[in-house]
């Protein structure tokens, strides 16, 4: 019976003294598990605000509304400067690149106090390198149009645009920036002559990134 008591309290010393140290280390093990899928679970951590910035990424994709004066250069008939405004639809292929679809209404106030104007659909690409929170849009666009002048129309007519800009990120969802574009329009008509309309743009927009 002695020697079955010694056995007994041997083996309780025992497991007071390792119990609790097993217990300890697997409550560590589990803290650092829990640490390590705070830090990985989402695949991205911020230490402050300015980290969450990042660069556009492949399937980033952006609404643009832009605000312009147009000044022509020329157009056969003398023009004064008008506006436009352009609404536009873009995806990026890259962090850097994109491409997209713009729709355009513009005008310019003609000699008489007539209206020349113009409804273009284009297409482009879109390279965009940016520095912090500065982004640098440069463009080129190709498409048609529909222009109007008194009772004339002209369609379609061939539409490019060659805009660079920047813009400044405010957060994830908007940027606000300018432009400036190059427009050219060429009418060519079934006797041979033609006439080109020519312009430069300064744009004020907005931008909403999703």
């Amino acid at each position: 019976m002695k020697h079955l008591s010694k056995v007994l309290l041997l083996a309780a010393f025992v497991a007071f003294i390792t119990v609790p140290q097993s217990i300890f280390a697997q409550t560590q093990d589990n803290q650092e598990i829990d640490a390590d899928d705070e830090y990985e679970g989402d695949g991205d951590y911020y230490e402050d605000e300015e980290e969450r910035l990042t660069p556009n990424g492949a399937g980033d994709q952006y609404i643009s509304i832009q605000l312009m004066g147009a000044f022509p250069i020329g157009f056969g008939e003398e023009l004064f400067p008008g506006g436009a405004l352009s609404l536009g639809y873009h995806r990026f292929l890259t962090d850097m690149i994109a491409v997209g679809a713009d729709m355009m209404f513009g005008y310019n106030p003609t000699i008489g106090s007539n209206i020349f104007t113009y409804i273009p659909f284009t297409v482009g690409i879109t390279f965009q390198p940016y520095v912090w929170r500065f982004e640098f849009p440069m463009t080129l666009n190709v498409g048609m149009a529909i222009e109007n002048y008194l009772q004339y129309n002209y369609f379609p007519g061939l539409f490019m645009k060659a805009q660079a800009g920047v813009y400044y990120r405010m957060n994830e969802s908007w940027s606000f920036g300018g432009e400036c574009n190059f427009i050219w329009m060429p009418q060519w008509y079934k006797d041979g002559s033609s006439v080109h309309y020519t312009a430069v743009t300064a744009t004020l927009g907005a931008r909403y990134h999703f």
